[in-house]
């Protein structure tokens, strides 16, 4: 099935609204670190005024002839700016800090959540989405999120303060002088605008670009062995430049779009400050503005610079930002499985494990039908055998079973009840697994064994040890049943590693079992050794299982061979020697 990313389009006041929901534990925080930003700067927006009062009563000490100069005031001026200056900056200091912690508790809920919601979605979400894009989703792009929230979004919103109790304070000195200004600034704030509008796109396919990228080198990684065994280096390296050209493509276009905003601003800025020069020297001369208030004008159209500056450089993160968070929630919105919350418990200590499947018919898209009429039935305690060439829907009609997947039409009973009226996760602790790849994680022997079972204690484990041969390995270990493995880097072999996941699975206890091509991967020696266990752990247990060795299932119950997605036979091995038929072809070809 191809692969495919996510898509979906959201507004940025969309984004800004549902971003608004996560802040909502927090809003008193919030509340208060705007405050005192608010109260801070306008502590700095005050300062510029009083140095305009500080240069008139310079101004008057001087045209008085070096007279009389009110000291008392002079120092009290100067005393209240450093005052302002420190108290705003502090201010600044304390509102930083509180939005640090408030945005990484924000982007802890949404990486909490995007895991949550993968372990609710389809597992054909999971088929169908690049592992590199999730991948890229929860750490590259929460990242960004993270930096736009404590950091970037903030320092537009407190530039944008500060723009307008300058404003505020412009008109306060001189209206005049105010319009001038004004009549300047909107073509600065119209082509910034019209900048990120531009790049917005761009900086979306870069985030796309990165998680292709990140998908590509797990897979390259993963599959190094492969590579260099087919001598597909020059080929691999082909790829990855392709894809990585891609991304260069989108980040070097997306800067240099992005990178006309800060020096046009400061084109504009600067011409509008020359402006404002020239005719505030006009209104001196003509008497209607003192040589302090053109200061002070002068000192709160150095203070916008600052600000447009600053905005028109993180306008580039921002728009980064709201992209990530647009990549975010778009995995965040994906369709979860179907609710059954009013779906029947099951008892797993009732359950007999006999199972029946009446005319399913089921596809993975609509358009594809998979099964069309598939019908079976297995006796507690039975072992049933599938077997057929690959695509022949081995593998689904186990999907099936435990409601990975829901049928299109049809029944699949268990005890004679339908799956479908059960809670999945109900449903599922009836079944134990075991696939042909061993999972181990990162953790000791008997938490690996554990897995599955809460509050096993260790008496169970070693039991469960005993029961499929593990224990023998396990204490020949140097810290026993505490040793620590991981999957990268484990010093078990791989029928070891199996005979831990058998291990895990009998001390689940399941009443019905599937055996995916367990064996599949194994030396002789290592299969009989694992075979021995799973005959142990099939005993009074429906099995299931799916295998290409043929004479590894010879003494199954019932035979099914599948093909093509419908069963065409069924019975045991004897009985399907006899007929003659498909079986027995695969058979004859597997022993010749």
């Amino acid at each position: 099935m191809a692969k495919k990313s996510l898509k979906g389009n959201y507004s940025i006041s969309a984004i800004l609204k549902r971003l608004g929901g996560y802040f909502y534990k927090d809003k008193k925080k919030v509340i208060f670190a705007v405050l005192i930003v608010v109260i801070g700067n306008f502590a700095l927006v005050m300062a510029p005024k009083l140095c305009g009062n500080i240069i008139d009563l310079l101004s008057t000490y001087v045209s008085n002839g070096y007279g009389f100069l009110d000291m008392n005031n002079f120092i009290s001026l100067i005393l209240m700016i450093a005052g302002l200056y420190i108290f705003g900056n502090v201010a600044t200091i304390i509102s930083n800090k509180i939005m640090i912690d408030v945005s990484r508790d924000v982007t802890f809920k949404l990486r909490r959540n995007i895991v949550k919601k993968l372990n609710k979605v389809p597992i054909n979400y999971l088929d169908v989405t690049p592992t590199g894009d999730i991948m890229a989703r929860l750490t590259n792009d929460l990242l960004t999120v993270e930096s736009l929230l404590e950091s970037d979004l903030i320092s537009v919103i407190v530039q944008l303060i500060i723009i307008i109790l300058v404003f505020i304070m412009m008109l306060i000195v001189n209206p005049l002088l105010t319009v001038v200004y004004i009549v300047i600034l909107p073509v600065a704030f119209l082509i910034t605008k019209y900048i990120t509008t531009k790049t917005k796109k761009q900086f979306k396919q870069q985030q796309s670009s990165v998680g292709e990228l990140n998908g590509f080198m797990g897979d390259n990684f993963n599959n190094h062995t492969l590579i260099k065994t087919y001598n597909m280096e020059d080929e691999s390296i082909n790829t990855f430049n392709t894809i990585n050209q891609k991304f260069h493509k989108s980040y070097v276009k997306a800067k240099f779009i992005s990178g006309f905003i800060l020096p046009i601003s400061l084109i504009i800025n600067n011409v509008g400050y020359i402006a404002l020069s020239v005719f505030g020297a006009y209104l001196i001369i003509q008497g209607s503005l003192s040589i302090g208030g053109f200061l002070a004008f002068l000192l709160y159209g150095q203070m916008l610079n600052s600000p447009l500056s600053s905005i028109a450089s993180s306008m580039n993160q921002v728009q980064s930002g709201f992209s990530s968070v647009e990549r975010v929630f778009e995995i965040l919105d994906v369709e979860e499985e179907s609710n059954d919350d009013d779906k029947d418990l099951v008892n797993v200590n009732k359950v007999k494990g006999e199972i029946e499947f009446e005319h399913v018919e089921f596809g993975y898209v609509p358009e594809k039908q998979l099964f069309y009429d598939v019908s079976l039935n297995a006796e507690p305690g039975m072992v049933m055998a599938i077997v057929g060439p690959s695509g022949a829907g081995k593998t689904t009609l186990i999907n099936l079973l435990m409601r990975f997947y829901d049928i299109n039409s049809g029944k699949i009973l268990l005890d004679g009840k339908d799956i479908n009226s059960m809670k999945r996760t109900e449903l599922r602790n009836v079944f134990g697994m075991v696939l042909q790849d061993s999972w181990v994680f990162d953790g000791t022997i008997a938490e690996n064994i554990a897995y599955g079972k809460e509050n096993a204690t260790m008496e169970e484990i070693m039991k469960v040890s005993r029961i499929v041969g593990c224990d023998t390995f396990i204490d020949t270990l140097p810290d026993g049943y505490n040793t620590f493995i991981s999957e990268e880097n484990s010093q078990l072999s791989v029928g070891e590693k199996q005979l831990l996941v058998l291990a895990r699975t009998v001390l689940s206890n399941p009443k019905i079992l599937i055996l995916d091509e367990a064996t599949s991967q194994m030396d002789t020696r290592t299969e009989a050794m694992v075979t021995r266990a799973m005959e142990k752990l099939m005993e009074g247990r429906t099995t299931f299982i799916i295998a290409h060795r043929l004479f590894t299932i010879k003494n199954a119950d019932k035979i099914i061979f599948m093909k093509d997605g419908d069963i065409k036979e069924v019975g045991s091995h004897e009985e399907l020697l006899k007929l003659n038929g498909l079986y027995a072809e695969m058979y004859r070809n597997a022993s010749s």
